[in-house]
């Protein structure tokens, strides 16, 4: 008997010791497949009057990566300020070829900013940076592009905590930017946590979470001075609908893409894929300073006038950055134009449907300004071909 139970426990490791091989081998498989052709259509850009690479740059004496991707070198040039903080998605380097922006009509550079993505993995103690470092980053970054490029001015695109950044240099350097884009934009922090935490209340309660609403009661209302309850509170949000929108009972945002999008990245190894979605924002999150200073952020206070176009796009359902308070600012911001693109399908991150949308408002407003810049025949990228197949 113990003979037969002994044979059976060796079968049964042996199969899944096989299915793990095969699971294991088939991703390093793919894994390649997609890296290659990613490399080849990127190589094919190059050779037609386009741009795709990913540079090494120092900026405040470390040495930190962007992806430069456009189809004429002759476009302006528009810049990412990805999310956060420590969370190169999506527009951190993984994007080259793999996330269709605006790369018709701009040349399109993402960053891996100070402890998030490659720039982490690269320098992985570099943990306990500050705000005013990732600002002077970015400083140095834009002159370094206005140089590269031979151009005076560049766009400039923040989304989520990277809108702050975006914001502040804004109105700091204007004469260096010819407009901005806000995506789901940062205005003031502490206000909309107060209206997420009363939104969070009321969408617990119609839908009988009724342990979570005495979670939320229990903990009070914010601000919350000690870490811990900072991480309850958003342990207790991620519970909720704040950052997607759901559709018939499921996610209107494609958040296997966005996987995809950094384990088939030709410019990641595995360890940096694994830092640029998990191990850099953890890092940054416990032990720098730049967490605690975006939340002191207030756009209200600190500005109220700008010199250059403005545009702002927003999901009608974020949470996270109140809709409502966005709008109250931009009413009282004085701005040669501005504008707010409310989307309809999307909560704090954007919908596949929206985002299209929001490409799309980007490239025509530059095209008003740059006529030159005129829509390329479309390119399926490998992103699409990957999203095509999960859905």
């Amino acid at each position: 008997m113990k003979e037969v139970v002994l044979k059976m426990m060796i079968r049964c490791l042996i199969s899944i010791g096989l299915m793990i091989f095969l699971i294991s081998g088939g991703f390093f498989v793919m894994r390649q497949l997609f890296r290659q052709s990613i490399l080849s259509s990127a190589n094919e850009l190059n050779h037609t009057g386009g741009i795709s690479e990913v540079r090494e740059v120092l900026l405040g004496d470390m040495l930190q990566y962007i992806a430069i991707e456009g189809e004429n070198m002759d476009n302006p040039v528009c810049l990412f300020l990805h999310g956060g903080p420590g969370l190169s998605l999506p527009y951190g380097i993984s994007s080259r070829h793999q996330l269709e922006t605006i790369s018709s009509h701009c040349t399109v550079v993402y960053w891996d900013q100070r402890g998030a993505g490659k720039t982490y993995s690269t320098n992985p103690s570099d943990v306990s940076f500050t705000y005013e470092q990732v600002e002077a980053d970015a400083k140095e970054l834009i002159t370094y592009l206005r140089r590269e490029f031979e151009v005076d001015q560049i766009y400039l695109i923040g989304y989520s905590w990277g809108s702050v950044l975006g914001m502040r240099l804004v109105h700091e350097i204007p004469e260096q930017l010819y407009a901005y884009f806000g995506l789901s934009q940062v205005v003031h922090p502490l206000q909309s946590e107060q209206v997420l935490y009363d939104w969070l209340l009321d969408e617990f309660e119609s839908t009988g979470h009724h342990q979570l609403v005495s979670s939320l009661k229990q903990l009070g209302q914010p601000p919350y001075e000690q870490a811990s309850s900072q991480e309850t509170f958003q342990q207790i949000l991620n519970q909720s609908n704040a950052y997607v929108k759901w559709r018939e009972g499921l996610p209107n945002v494609n958040v296997l893409n966005w996987i995809r999008q950094v384990l088939a990245c030709p410019d990641l190894t595995l360890k940096e894929a694994y830092d640029t979605l998990i191990g850099a924002s953890h890092q940054t999150l416990q032990q720098s300073q730049y967490w605690s200073q975006l939340q002191a952020v207030n756009l209200f206070e600190e500005i109220k006038e700008v010199k250059i176009p403005i545009y702002f796009a927003t999901g009608v359902d974020d949470y996270i950055c109140s809709v409502s308070l966005l709008q109250s600012w931009v009413e009282q911001l004085q701005a040669p134009k501005k504008e707010v693109l409310i989307l309809d399908n999307s909560a704090h991150y954007f919908s596949n449907e929206d985002e299209s949308i929001i490409y799309q408002w980007m490239k025509d407003l530059i095209a008003k300004k740059f006529p030159q810049a005129e829509e390329a025949p479309d390119e399926t990228t490998v992103g699409d071909v990957f999203s095509n197949l999960l859905q």
